[in-house]
Formats: structure tokens, C-alpha cells, sequence
């Protein structure tokens, strides 16, 4: 796994780094940490470049530094860096980074970015190789989404990379996997067997069946069930599996989840068109839970590779 944190210093950012921190120990992931502001570098004094720079100056840096070297701090505090009294920051392309030595004597780098938010993340993810970016970004009201629009709907739509919406649950939470057998149910699974390890507790997997679905349909939900139970089960994760039945499957969902969960959706693959204008799923359910919310991207080979080997954890 190759995680990307986006913190912009709020304390639900905190949250974010601290999952981030959790998956990177228990996985040995790669990890980055990024910040994004918007604008470009010419809009603050550039910071020292080239030489250590003292971090009990730290409050003559831009704010974006500042709030990386606070993440940084936290990284510290949960033992995924060694103690450090200096950085030594470095221009890029699109802004300024430094890296951080870990207890293992690999590498986590910081970045800051200006400009667009998606963007500036889409060009990190493409020149890294990330494939799981974790974010808390703030949750709006009707009103105010539609005027200033809604950075989590933004991020499931045009993210190259799987995403996790930190909310309210962790690592140590209960997860909790939405299979219904379409082809975005089935791709959730290669990436869950990679982050398997890091969770703690038994695995719920729910559907909710709508009145009217068709007998296809609800073979294929019947035997992605059976399968990803068994799968739980050989690795040691098996939980509870709800059956549920109704019209409003956000709403069940987010019921069943309450607000100290991780939900696990498939990001739905229907024209960009229709997931803009109607909404999918996970859009759905992201509009109402208190839960974090895991959406996993991953291309339409991917619901193969699930079946084609299904006990390996």
C-alpha cells in the first residue's frame, strides 16, 4: 500500500493523520503527507531553501509549512518518525517539501502544493504511485454545498486513487463492507485483502435489498455474500452479515453503520453524466454518515482477480 494523507491542520485532519498512522504501522506502507493551498508559491515569503532550518522557529514559515511541521509532530508522537530538531526544505514543482527520517530508516516526505485542491492531489497521486489517499474534509450543509460546493463529492468523482473519508471511525473500528454483487461490490476486495491485517475487529458485510430487483440480481448478491463470508472466515475476520430489505438503501446503511464505523463501498462505474446529476450510492450515503467512508477505485479487471483467488489474506 502507498497512503497519501491530506491534513490542513484542523483537528479532523488530525484525525486522518492518526488513521494514516495506524495503517502505515500495522501494513508497513509507504506514506506521504500533503497540504494544499491555494494560489501560488509568489503569494508568501519563500521559506529558507537548502539548509537546515531550526524547528523552534517554525513560526516564521508560511502558514502551509507550519501546518506540515504540526503534522509532523503528531507522526512523532505516535513513533513513525525518529526526533528531529531540524528540516531541510526543498522546492518542487508545484511547491515545497522536506522528508522525515522513520525509526526504520526509511523516508516520509511532506509536501506542499498550491493551486486546486483535486488537482494539485491527482498530480501528487500520479507522480508518487498512491493508491489510497485518507482526508477529513469538512462536512457541509445543503446550503452551503451548493454554494460552495462539496470538496467530498469532488474527491470521489474525479480522485485517481481510492479514497477514505475520515470521519468518525479508525482502524480500530468496526468495518463495514456494502456487497451487493455488482461489479463495484466485487472490486472492493483486492484492496480490503491488502488492508485486511491492519483491522482489528470482525468484518460486517450488509445489503439492502430494493423491491423489485430481479432474480439475476439477487443471485449475484446471494453468491458475493457467500463468497466474501467465506473469505472473513478462512482469515480469521468473520462478522455479521445484515440482510436487510427496503427502498432507501442510503438510509439502512447509514442506520446500520451508526457513527463510529468504516463503511467499504465500491466507487460505481456508470456514466459521469448520471453519477453527477442523480448520484450513486456511496455519493448517497457519504451526503448523511457520521461514519468514515472508504470508496474504493479500482478498474473493471479487478472483480476478477477477487474470485479468481479468494481465501489468500
Amino acid at each position: 500500500m502507498n497512503l497519501l494523507v491530506c491534513t490542513d491542520g484542523r483537528a479532523a485532519s488530525a484525525k486522518a493523520l492518526n488513521f494514516a498512522a495506524q495503517l502505515k504501522t500495522r501494513l508497513g506502507a509507504e506514506l506521504g503527507v500533503i497540504t494544499v493551498r491555494s494560489g501560488t508559491p509568489a503569494t508568501e515569503t519563500p521559506p529558507p531553501l537548502g539548509t537546515p532550518f531550526a524547528l523552534d522557529q517554525r513560526q516564521l514559515l508560511p502558514p502551509g509549512l507550519q501546518v506540515l511541521i504540526d503534522a509532523m509532530s503528531q507522526l512523532t508522537e505516535a513513533g513513525l518518525l525518529q526526533p528531529q530538531t531540524t528540516v531541510t526544505i526543498r522546492d518542487t514543482p508545484s511547491g515545497y517539501m522536506f522528508a522525515c527520517r522513520t525509526p526504520e530508516g526509511g523516508w516520509i516526505p511532506f509536501f506542499e502544493g498550491f493551486g486546486h485542491f483535486i488537482e494539485v492531489l491527482n498530480a501528487e497521486i500520479d507522480r508518487n504511485k498512491y493508491n489510497l489517499v485518507l482526508v477529513a474534509p469538512p462536512r457541509r450543509g445543503a446550503i452551503t454545498r451548493l454554494v460552495a460546493g462539496d470538496t467530498t463529492r469532488k474527491l470521489v468523482l474525479d480522485l485517481h486513487a481510492s479514497v477514505l473519508i475520515v470521519r468518525g471511525g479508525n482502524a480500530d473500528s468496526r468495518f463495514l463492507i456494502c456487497a451487493d454483487g455488482s461489479p463495484s461490490a466485487r472490486r472492493q476486495f483486492p484492496m480490503l485483502r491488502h488492508l485486511l491485517p491492519a483491522i482489528v475487529q470482525p468484518v460486517d458485510l450488509i445489503w439492502v435489498n430494493q423491491p423489485g430487483v430481479g432474480d439475476p440480481a439477487l443471485r449475484d448478491a446471494e453468491a458475493c455474500l457467500e463468497h466474501a463470508s467465506s473469505w472473513l472466515a478462512a482469515c480469521g475476520k468473520g462478522g455479521h452479515l445484515h440482510r436487510m430489505a427496503g427502498e432507501n438503501r442510503a438510509q439502512l446503511i447509514t442506520e446500520t453503520a451508526g457513527s463510529e464505523s468504516v463503511l467499504v463501498m465500491g466507487a460505481s462505474l456508470r456514466h459521469d453524466v448520471y453519477r453527477r446529476m442523480v448520484g450513486s450510492l456511496p455519493m448517497q450515503v457519504l451526503s448523511r454518515t457520521p461514519a468514515s467512508v472508504l470508496v474504493v477505485k479500482l478498474p473493471p479487471e479487478a472483480d476478477e482477480a477477487y474470485f479468481k483467488d479468494p481465501f489468500t489474506c
